[in-house]
């Protein structure tokens, strides 16, 4: 396969040797994702109905074992939300650190702390190891850091994209250590509405100042996004590969929301979760 390039953002594929072998064939795939959903569950349930909104809330394992800045982010977004809206918004945790003892331990404790809201179906714990979804992306030896931790990164956002397909009409990346305005729903729903007319074409809309964080998409459009991560497996940048499809749909540049309904609780902070997360 040639290079694939389109207003600045070049895509070069290595072999597809390691590809699944029937990425192909979207209803195989599809299926295999859905498996793939269902072991990934630890606490919660599926709602009988596709809701509005998913919100993704990703974890890791930090050297003192605290969960205290994702329980900032949740704790934010429940008391943010109001009682009609809960029912339209899914906060989907993703314990994302390969260590199933972690996974357990903490899921446990979530769910412990967050039961009332776990049982009613407005949050879900899931693991983003061991779930079956590396199949789509072996890793492949590596001597180089900046590869590997690459290699990490995509599985992680191969895990958030995966999971929430389907789940609701929208899918919003959020962090740790974020702080929500009490609006935050109505606002995501202006914008939506605003950005959604005939002559106007979007991918991504963003929702604070940071480069992912806030970050929201279609659900409609992740199965294209999975099928080019796992064709392009870890050459490509999951931020990179968003400015390429969204290049690709017709969205010429970023559509940032003014005044965003989430920030990060220390203010200088920029980076998404691959940029600032510490692992033991």
């Amino acid at each position: 396969m040639g290079s694939i390039s389109h207003t600045n953002v070049s895509i070069k594929p290595r072999s597809s040797e390691h590809r699944y072998r029937d990425t192909s064939i979207g209803d195989s795939l599809e299926t295999f994702l859905m498996d793939c959903r269902q072991r990934a569950l630890v606490h919660g349930y599926f709602r009988p109905y596709k809701g509005y909104l998913t919100i993704a809330l990703p974890a890791v394992r930090r050297l003192n074992g605290s969960t205290r800045l994702v329980e900032d982010t949740l704790n934010s977004l429940i008391v943010s939300t109001l009682t009609k809206d809960v029912p339209k918004i899914l906060i989907v945790v993703f314990l994302l650190t390969d260590d199933p003892v972690w996974t357990e331990k903490t899921g446990n404790q979530l769910y412990d702390k967050y039961k009332e809201h776990v049982d009613k179906g407005f949050v879900q714990i899931v693991r983003g190891h061991r779930n079956g979804l590396s199949k789509l992306l072996p890793f492949p030896a590596s001597e180089n850091s900046e590869e590997r931790q690459r290699q990490a990164e995509n599985l992680h956002y191969l895990n958030i994209m995966a999971y929430a397909k389907n789940l609701s009409s929208y899918l919003l990346l959020l962090d740790e250590d974020v702080r929500c305005q009490s609006n935050y729903i109505q606002k995501i729903f202006g914008f939506i509405q605003a950005n959604t007319k005939p002559n106007r074409v979007w991918f991504v809309l963003n929702f604070s100042h940071s480069n992912l964080m806030g970050q929201l998409t279609k659900t409609s459009d992740l199965l294209k996004a999975i099928k080019l991560l796992i064709v392009l497996r870890y050459d490509v940048t999951y931020e990179t590969l968003i400015d390429y499809i969204r290049a690709l749909k017709g969205q010429p540049k970023k559509c940032q929301i003014k005044y965003p309904p989430f920030r990060y609780a220390n203010m200088k902070r920029k980076t998404f979760l691959h940029k600032n997360f510490t692992q033991s």
